[in-house]
């Protein structure tokens, strides 16, 4: 079950308290408090108490003080050291800060329940401030991550923060104020969302239809990538879908992620004919060298995905691939070309984007999309030119296109156990080992195509190659790390072997010699 967050837990318990009689009450605390430990008696008592009175403000903020004093002496720290359990260093010493400072953010958020944002703030930035110095060695004990040493929601009480800076700036320096709080802290403890601010209290914000007026104005004077996203959210609070889609329309250079905020207002399965008119108008304005372009065509893909229009998923992938050419999003061209019948299509888009990927000016080592593209286009030959090129020594087709050769050479049958394992290790450091879209992507140009033998062995010398190269820098440069996967690989061989039931006599016999010698 997913946490509720500050505000909406609040109103539901208000809720639930709404009708509760005396004896309701009495029978609710006196459960908990046979339900508490020893340990938690004293704890629970001094909650029980007639108001939600906590320290007075002058003594809140001369605590608070007393303990930003401590932490700035290095009071709590021991000394810096290896952690066994984390595998880094850190400071050790006295975590009882963690402690002190849950209780004083909470109590913050009293005075903010009170009526005294002022006190609220002032104890807010103490405490933040001490916390950023938990960046640096000697000040405070424990995880180097500092605020996940507490019990409160870090993201919580800065929301409560960010509402103190609002209820006690002069409204007409409130976005100078909030921009510069959000400028100072943000940074190290995360960006936070207008309407999670909003949200934290059930009291509306006043004058809050006015002081957007002024934030969005603010914004707009100020570097779009330093304002985009709160601006983009400004923009919706005030006017909603039909504010951000013109504000999509008025600045697409600058502000091209309002197209997915626009884009995002509207069902797909219900408004498809709009969203793709939409999508297609941000692709024709957005600028071409935009990453946002990517995530504006995955819209026309989805579209095409669920009314099962492959033409359709395949210019959204398609367009996708052009603007950031990832392995990942070739594969998913790739897939839903396989799909929905339109393999060939695919091959001409990605062969036509890579310029002579086969003559010998070709860079000595491929990236892994050319190794792909070469690889499902049936292009056997041309990839393994690449890597006979004088100046390609010591390269080898790339980990993720050498299991999928491996993939092509495995007869159906059994399973291959070690492959699979290959490709699950492989998602530790390349984000499109996706052993599944790959099989089915192979599976398919199997199924529809065959391998004559001279292909066959030309895939099995590239395979060969791959392995020597790797097992030659692992082993040979005793690179420990990373001889599981030089075992991976050699057992992988091995086990694709076996599923062919081949012999020395098949043309691809000295690769199982080279399999046997390693």
């Amino acid at each position: 079950m997913s946490e509720l967050e500050y505000g909406e837990f609040m109103e539901i318990v208000r809720q639930r308290l709404k009708d509760f009689s005396l004896e309701d009450y009495r029978g609710i605390l006196l459960r908990w408090a046979s339900e508490e430990v020893p340990a938690r008696r004293f704890s629970f008592l001094s909650k029980l108490v007639p108001s939600i009175e906590g320290p007075v403000a002058d003594s809140l903020i001369e605590d608070v003080s007393a303990f930003v004093s401590r932490v700035e002496g290095g009071d709590y720290c021991e000394g810096w050291g290896w952690d066994d359990q984390i595998r880094e260093e850190r400071d050790w010493g006295d975590e009882s800060w963690a402690g002190e400072m849950d209780y004083y953010f909470l109590q913050a958020g009293r005075q903010l329940v009170k009526g005294d944002p002022g006190i609220a703030r002032k104890v807010y930035e103490m405490l933040f401030d001490v916390l950023k110095l938990g960046e640096e060695p000697g000040y405070l004990p424990g995880d180097p991550d500092s605020s996940s040493m507490l019990q409160v929601d870090i993201h919580e009480q800065m929301a409560l923060y960010f509402r103190t800076v609002y209820l006690t700036a002069v409204p007409e320096k409130r976005p100078d104020d909030l921009y510069s709080a959000i400028q100072k802290y943000c940074p190290f403890f995360g960006s936070i969302r207008l309407q999670t601010v909003v949200e934290m209290k059930e009291e509306a914000l006043p004058n809050f239809a006015a002081f957007l007026t002024l934030w969005v104005q603010y914004l707009l004077n100020l570097e779009p990538r330093t304002s985009d996203e709160l601006l983009r959210e400004a923009i919706i609070l005030k006017g909603g879908s039909a504010a951000i889609s013109e504000f999509a329309r008025q600045y697409p250079a600058q502000h091209p992620r309002a197209y997915l905020d626009w884009l995002g207002c509207l069902d797909l399965a219900q408004e498809g004919d709009l969203v793709l008119k939409i999508a297609r108008e941000g692709l024709a304005k957005i600028p071409a060298d935009s990453p946002v372009r990517a995530e504006v065509a995955e819209y026309i893909a989805q579209v095409g995905i669920i009314n099962q229009e492959g033409k359709l998923a395949l210019e959204g992938y398609w367009e996708r691939y052009s603007v950031t050419p990832s392995p990942g999003h070739l594969v998913d061209l790739y897939l839903v070309a396989t799909e929905n019948d339109l393999l060939n299509t695919a091959r001409k888009l990605a062969e036509g984007r890579i310029k002579g990927p086969y003559s010998k000016v070709s860079k000595p080592c491929p990236d892994t999309a050319v190794d792909l593209i070469l690889l499902f286009g049936g292009h056997y030959n041309q990839l393994a030119e690449m890597y006979r090129l004088p100046d390609s020594s010591g390269t080898s087709p790339s980990f993720i296109s050498t299991a999928c050769m491996l993939m092509f050479l495995a007869n159906t049958g059994p399973s291959l156990v070690v492959l699979k394992q290959l490709w699950k290790d492989m998602r530790h450091y390349c984000d499109h080992g996706d052993y599944e879209k790959c099989g089915k992507i192979i599976a398919y140009i199997k199924k529809t195509t065959t391998l004559a033998k001279e292909e066959e062995a030309c895939i099995f010398d590239l395979v060969v190659h791959a392995i020597g190269v790797r097992v030659d820098t692992f082993v040979g440069g005793k690179q420990r790390n990373n001889y599981r996967e030089a075992a991976y690989l050699l057992a992988s061989f091995a086990e694709i072997m076996a599923s062919r039931k081949e012999n020395s006599s098949c043309p691809c016999h000295q690769a199982c010699n080279y399999n046997r010698q390693a």
